[in-house]
């Protein structure tokens, strides 16, 4: 009987997700910093074409340049820290496991 339970829950992970789609994140890609901007913030927010699951789990891949600083159903405000350059991951998923991402520049 155990080997039979085992056995299905292999086969059961082997199956093809229905309905998964990812989702867009707008905007998907933005510059802070440099001489044509002094702004240290970003709303994004997170589109898909079926409901999202909410509440959205927002992340960055690299949190020494910049962090979450509030989220409010499909929207994020991203904070860049003070003298950090580089290019940051922002991602987001719902609980359907949909995910999504963006980029900031920060010069």
């Amino acid at each position: 009987m155990a080997l039979a339970v085992v056995s299905l829950g292999i086969w059961s992970g082997c199956e093809n997700a229905e309905g998964v789609n990812g989702l867009a994140v707008s905007p998907s890609t933005q510059t802070l910093g440099g001489s044509s901007s002094n702004a240290s913030t970003v709303v994004f927010t997170a589109q898909v074409s079926s409901p999202l699951a909410l509440p959205l789990e927002w992340r960055v891949a690299n949190p020494a340049l910049g962090v979450i600083v509030s989220q409010s159903g499909s929207n994020a405000v991203y904070r860049a820290n003070r003298g950090a350059r580089g290019d940051n991951i922002i991602l987001v998923k719902d609980q359907y496991e949909n995910e999504g991402s963006a980029v900031v520049t920060q010069l």
